[in-house]
């Protein structure tokens, strides 16, 4: 504008000065057609000009505030795709750890303890049948067993021993002795009664004779201390009266006796056990107290599988008695009470295969009551 205008006022002052001159004249009327050329391109320059306003294309500028774009940006706050990262914290998958808890199958270890077949051990603690080595307290001091030939040889060998008990008996093997003699001066089983002057577990399995006989031995002194007894192989038969009253007997072994006179072991509160596995006949006796095991209180089973023959009253009294066993034959009863007074008795065992046979036997005093006693062998 500023030019313009200066072009204007030079214009002018030539138009003075050509006014005054043809040639000028000439020339302003050139300079004019120039003039109106000019200012006939000028105009539409100037909107262009007007264009270079449109320097607010500098408001393109303005565009870049279009940088809110930028706002894009907040597009990155996007980035709550990080809670993508809870997603991490989806991590309790660590609980799945606690499937790794299931470590529990460590208690599988208390299976372990199933190592309890070592309980199968405990089978061995069945050993408790070694406990029938309680004869080791009846060697208080003295060698697990004295050898000593005759009674003499007996009697002298106790005299010299302190008093004892017979919880604490003298373990002692006699041998040489002929147990069938009948004179009071010999080796009879009287004469080895009175040399009993202690407590004694007496072997006689060295000693000879086929049966004991009766001389006075029910009231021989020293009864009172046999405390156990073995019998030698050669014996068969025991008589009456034999070892009846012998009151802290308790164990007896006949390895091969077949027949027991009545009243021979009568009278024994403390007799447990009885091996017999050769006896055939018990024999019968008209009162209860000459029954061969009369009132013996304390047994409580008894084995005779080739027992052909119980006498009456036999058992009488055995109030401990609660099982016996028997041969595949049923034996035959010589009296109803041969089990009198036995109200433990419960159990009669057989061999399996001869159940049927005791059930059904017709035999003489094999009562209902007994007959549903009948069990087979275990």
């Amino acid at each position: 504008m500023f030019k313009l205008c200066m072009a204007q006022k030079y214009q002018k002052q030539r138009i003075g000065s050509v006014i005054l001159n043809p040639i000028g004249l000439l020339w302003l009327l050139m300079v004019c057609a120039g003039i109106l050329f000019l200012t006939g391109c000028d105009q539409p320059n100037d909107p262009v000009t007007t264009d270079t306003p449109a320097q607010p294309e500098n408001p393109g500028k303005t565009d870049t505030p279009t940088q809110p774009e930028n706002p894009v940006q907040p597009d990155t706050p996007t980035q709550p795709e990080n809670p993508v990262q809870p997603d991490t914290p989806t991590q309790p998958e660590d609980p799945v750890q606690p499937d790794t808890p299931i470590q529990p199958e460590d208690p599988v270890q208390p299976d372990t303890p199933t190592q309890p077949e070592n309980p199968v051990q405990p089978d061995t603690p069945t050993q408790p049948d070694t406990p029938t080595q309680p004869e080791e307290p009846m060697q208080p001091d003295e060698p697990a067993m004295t050898e000593l030939t005759g009674v003499a040889a007996l009697k002298a060998y106790l005299t010299d021993l302190p008093e004892n008990t017979e919880d604490t008996p003298y373990r002692i093997k006699v041998n040489g002795i002929n147990l069938e003699k009948t004179t009071t001066s010999g080796d009879t089983l009287r004469t080895l009664y009175e040399a009993l002057i202690r407590y004694v577990a007496l072997d006689l399995s060295g000693c000879t004779g086929e049966k004991i006989s009766n001389v006075t031995v029910k009231v021989a002194p020293n009864k009172a201390n046999l405390v156990s007894l073995i019998l030698p192989n050669t014996v068969l038969t025991i008589e009456v009266n034999a070892f009846s009253d012998c009151i802290a007997l308790s164990t007896v072994k006949m390895p091969k006796v077949t027949t027991i006179i009545h009243g021979a072991f009568s009278n024994l509160a403390k007799l447990t056990s009885v091996y017999m596995p050769e006896v055939q006949i018990i024999e019968n006796s008209t009162s209860p107290s000459g029954g061969v095991f009369y009132k013996c209180v304390a047994l409580t089973s008894v084995s005779m599988p080739k027992v052909q023959s119980i006498g009456n009253n036999a058992f009488y009294g055995c109030t401990g008695l609660s099982a016996i066993t028997l041969g595949s034959i049923p034996p035959v009863l010589e009296g109803s009470n041969v089990f009198k007074n036995a109200q433990l008795l419960s159990a009669i065992y057989v061999p399996a295969a001869a159940v049927t046979s005791y059930q059904n036997t017709d035999k003489t005093n094999w009562i209902l009551d007994l007959k549903q006693k009948i069990q087979a062998l275990p």
